[in-house]
């Protein structure tokens, strides 16, 4: 199993079914940039860090693939 598929099985634990995180977990996946207070209001530090930081570091690993991928075609 992929690490990157490792992680998203690991922020789909920590995220529980689909819910109130989901679109926070998605605009951090796809537009990091734009989370703003109002995306993480009510939102404990353990929850974010549980169900955050998985998401970061797979759409980090995914691009790192990606970035890989298009070196070893070129």
């Amino acid at each position: 199993m992929r690490k990157a598929d490792e992680l998203w099985r690991a922020v789909g634990e920590a995220a529980g079914p689909a819910g109130e995180m989901t679109p926070l977990l998605e605009k951090v996946r796809d537009a990091a940039w734009t989370v703003a207070d109002g995306d993480v209001a009510g939102l404990s530090a353990d929850e974010l860090y549980e169900a955050v930081l998985p998401v970061a570091f797979a759409a980090a690993d995914e691009k790192r693939r990606r970035a890989y991928e298009a070196i070893d075609a070129g």
